[in-house]
């Protein structure tokens, strides 16, 4: 009895053939019970003793490093039950499956197994990841870890606070240990005991939850299973080649100037943005009653005008009262030419005083009084809560004042006052409007211009850094990817690739596919509209092509190679080909290409390189 575990590679569910192998069912891959690769095993490889059994391993199949660890653990306690029983084992993997693999060797060299009946693990085609820790603990540490180490964390902080309060205080006397210093210290070490207890568990635990960076495992696994790796490789396999490439690559998304034509656009609102922000700020409209009452009227009137004026305030119908002591309406008509006489006489002395004087009065009147009675404080009524008042005060501003600022004040006829005090605004106001709005623009748009250049390299950084991790699979806490490799990280010599021969047949493979899949496309282009349903992006690639046009999805798909894994496996021990493989025309030929792949290995690498990528 002997057997053959397959693994198959990350997201081996997706896609089919274009054009299935002959002898291959539909729908089948390479891996499955039934597929042309079973087909081929089973004829041409036998048991040495016994029946021969083909195993599928099924895991996730996605594009995880955890994904792929926990599988590697499932696979070993598979690998296991076959030691169990003494039976001879071989276990191949295509892309990530050979990770799998990696990580169930890994895992087992760790528990100190041999797997003594493991006679060869083969992979295809597949890309290791290798990865780094991350430098910190804390980093390293999952979201639970990090809580528990934070909350041991806290009474050594506390403690920490209350000295740089006591040295910044200069206080002669300390409210701890100012008696016996030796409490302080004693202290001090009771508060840092649970921080340093829970860091060296955490640590610990850390050690052995990466099997990967520890030393040992690394040791016992390339020791134990080194020799018995095969690898088949293409020279041109996208996913090695891509992924060992895909470190040094610079992918660039944000441009220098890349949010500059974004924020700019808020310039079109920020008048709008500005006039909301000052309307509903209370601190800034007090501060604008107050400035305009300040700036326009306060010692602006001579003493003498201001005391003569005042005596004839009752006399001006719109500023006088409206109702007598016993509440009878005033005769406001009967009083009208006195105001006018008195007015008049009062221009004639001090011109100008009598217009600055009624706007003073319905300033007053409108934004800091309420039945003739002074607001709270002095201050604008409503304290700037009433946008009521708020809304009239900044409209008062920009028609009154700006007009009174052109001297307007200065027309001798109401009605000219009036009317320019209407005009004016109406034209100055848009063009101030126009020049604050040129102002803002310029100030985004310089601020968005720096904003660009500061973050365009953080988020290319960024981008690339999850662009990698995500290419990688890395879903890992405090480990980073940092590149693939044809061989294990904890291996330090990688097998040759294919042979020629043997390669170009795949090539050619993946090449007819592409140009069949390309040729099939190009003749449904003119369809592609009238399809229903609609054709998305992802169903039309799956529709018309398929992985089979990468030599990475091609190597089962080549009889001949199927017929070199199976010479490799008919070669190892508890295993032999069968007669019908001798008889095959293409023995020899496998046979010539498995002695040009297979490598001795090294059971111990070198002392110093190993350890330090094993670290």
């Amino acid at each position: 009895m002997a057997t053959i575990i397959t693994v198959h590679g990350t997201f081996a569910h997706a896609g089919g053939t274009a054009e299935q192998p002959e002898g291959e069912p539909q729908g089948l891959q390479w891996w499955e019970t039934g597929s042309a690769f079973d087909h081929d095993i089973r004829t041409n490889v036998e048991a040495a003793n016994g029946q021969l059994d083909v195993v599928p391993f099924k895991w996730s199949g996605d594009n995880s490093e955890l994904g792929r660890r926990a599988a590697g653990s499932k696979l070993l306690e598979q690998m296991r039950g076959l030691e169990a029983r003494g039976e001879p084992y071989c276990v191949i993997g295509h892309s990530h499956g050979g990770s799998v693999i990696s990580a169930a060797l890994l895992e087992g060299g760790s528990r100190k197994l041999t797997l003594g009946n493991l006679k060869r693990w083969i992979t295809v085609g597949t890309p290791f990841v290798k990865m780094e820790k991350e430098r910190w603990l804390f980093s390293r540490l999952d979201l639970l870890r990090k809580v528990i180490f934070v909350a041991s964390m806290m009474l050594f902080l506390m403690f920490l606070f209350y000295l740089v309060a006591e040295i910044f205080s200069r206080q002669k006397h300390m409210v701890l240990g100012d008696a016996a210093p030796g409490v302080l210290i004693f202290t001090g070490l009771m508060m840092s005991m649970p921080i340093v207890t829970s860091y060296f568990v955490l640590g610990y635990l850390d050690s052995r939850s990466m099997l990967t960076h520890r030393k040992v495992a690394v040791e016992r696994a390339r020791n134990a299973f080194g020799a018995r790796w095969l690898s088949l490789a293409h020279r041109d396999d996208e996913a090695i080649q891509g992924l060992g490439f895909l470190p040094g690559a610079k992918l660039s998304f944000f441009d220098r100037s890349f949010a500059v034509s974004t924020l700019t656009l808020a310039s079109v609102i920020a008048l709008p943005l500005v006039y909301l922000w000052v309307i509903t700020s209370p601190a800034a409209m007090v501060r604008i009653g107050d400035w305009v009452k300040e700036a326009f009227y306060s010692k602006r009137l001579p003493a003498e005008a201001a005391a003569e004026i005042k005596n004839i305030k009752g006399l001006n119908p719109s500023l006088g009262p409206r109702t007598d002591a016993s509440g009878a309406p005033v005769a406001r008509n009967a009083t009208r030419r006195d105001y006018r006489e008195k007015r008049q006489e009062i221009e004639r002395r001090f011109p100008g005083a009598v217009a600055i004087a009624e706007r003073e009065s319905r300033f007053v009147d409108r934004f800091f009084e309420i039945n003739n009675k002074p607001c709270a404080g002095g201050k604008l009524c409503g304290g700037g809560h009433d946008l009521r008042i708020n809304s009239a005060l900044l409209l008062h501003v920009v028609t009154d004042e700006l007009a009174s600022a052109f001297g307007t004040d200065e027309l001798g006829n109401w009605r000219d006052r009036l009317l320019a005090s209407l005009l004016l605004p109406a034209f100055l106001v848009p063009v101030l409007a126009c020049l604050f709005a040129l102002v803002l623009m310029l100030l985004i748009r310089t601020a968005a211009i720096l904003f660009s250049r500061a973050t365009s390299s953080m988020l290319n950084d960024l981008t690339n850094t999850e662009v990698k991790r995500a290419a990688f699979g890395n879903d890992t806490e405090g480990e980073i990817a940092v590149g693939a490799a044809d061989r294990p990280s904890w291996l330090d010599q990688s097998k040759p690739r294919l042979p020629v021969a043997v390669g170009d047949l795949v090539t050619n493979y993946s090449n007819s596919i592409a140009s069949n899949s390309l040729a099939k496309f190009r003749r449904a282009i003119g369809t592609l509209a009238s399809v229903e349903p609609k054709h998305t992006a992802d169903t039309a690639i799956m529709t018309y092509f398929t992985w089979k046009e990468l030599v990475h999805s091609s190597y089962f798909d080549v009889a001949e190679f199927r017929k070199l894994v199976a010479q490799a496996i008919s070669r190892t021990d508890g295993f032999r080909p069968s007669a019908a493989f001798q008889a095959d025309p293409n023995f020899a030929r496998t046979t010539e290409w498995l002695s040009t792949v297979e490598a001795p290995m090294p059971m111990a690498a070198p002392a110093t390189s190993s350890r330090r990528r094993a670290a």
